[in-house]
């Protein structure tokens, strides 16, 4: 069974070059990107447990005016906090009180979080954004050090 990789983002420019990092950096992984609230919490009710990792921004746009609102990270947040604690969540967005909320509502709720505050275009995917996807994976795939002492013991 594949891990996926789940993202919530809305912007085209963003999405094709997380896509390409992701694609470089972890070729085993699926890499799932949803520009809706609904669409994402409606995939990871059926597979929280392939998900190897989340990112979430939290203020989306319509694809075209005439669209349905497509809802904020904060749904999904919400979503998350009600359910098993099961990989690592990003949060990637601007919005900073938003970003407080979606942290607070995840870390009490159990959830491993980190934050990136975009930055110069797309520039921040590759170095900021990346690297905590990378350390969000391995720390996840990792056991606990003390678990690790704990069964070296006799």
């Amino acid at each position: 069974m594949c891990q996926s990789i789940v993202i919530l983002e809305d912007n085209p420019d963003r999405i094709a070059v997380m896509d390409e990092c992701l694609a470089d950096k972890f070729p085993f992984f699926e890499r799932r990107f949803f520009r809706t609230s609904s669409a994402a919490t409606a995939w990871l009710a059926d597979h929280l447990s392939q998900t190897a990792c989340i990112s979430l921004d939290h203020d989306l746009e319509p694809e075209a005016p005439c669209d349905p609102d497509p809802g904020t990270g904060r749904i999904v947040a919400d979503f998350l906090a009600s359910s098993l604690r099961l990989c690592p969540v990003i949060i990637h967005t601007t919005n900073r009180v938003a970003a407080d909320g979606m942290e607070l509502v995840l870390s009490d709720a159990g959830w491993a979080v980190e934050r990136v505050m975009p930055y110069e275009n797309c520039r921040w995917i590759a170095e900021a954004w990346l690297p905590l996807v990378r350390q969000a994976i391995v720390g996840a795939a990792v056991p606990e050090r003390h678990t690790l002492t704990a069964r070296a013991r006799p």
